[in-house]
């Protein structure tokens, strides 16, 4: 049976991993509209299939790093405890890749991907936070 599959970004100077399941795009140079008023981990709001999409800041709903405000890439993803799932967009530095991550290798919330650190983010917490 193979490794669950993980969508790993840069959110300044940390790698994170999403679980690519609950992801439903990557979308680059999205247009967010800012809320005046919101809170301090929602940028904004952006389109996404017509629709409106709250945009979170992953860096600061994480906590794993310092908000780096050049967020390029939006993480489209399913976010929350599955009876109040939601999707909203993931203000990211960048994309890199997606990859097996065995959870063997998985301690404390990280794991070793070609010998770095790699944030695991739990998508069902983050909708918690945000």
């Amino acid at each position: 049976m193979s490794a669950p599959a993980f969508l790993v970004v840069r959110i300044g100077g940390v790698h994170a991993a999403l679980p690519a399941a609950a992801v439903r795009r990557v979308v680059r140079g999205t247009r967010v509209h800012p809320l005046p008023g919101a809170g301090e981990g929602l940028l904004g709001l952006a389109e996404f299939a017509g629709e409106p999409l709250a945009v979170l800041d992953l860096a600061r709903v994480s906590g794993l790093a310092a908000p780096s405000g050049a967020a390029s890439v939006t993480v489209v993803a399913w976010v929350g405890a599955d009876a109040e799932r939601e999707l909203v967009g993931l203000a990211v530095d960048e994309a890199l890749e997606v990859c097996e991550i065995d959870g063997t290798t998985v301690a404390g919330g990280e794991a070793l991907l070609r010998g770095r650190p790699v944030s695991m983010i739990d998508p069902q917490r983050l909708g918690a936070d945000a």
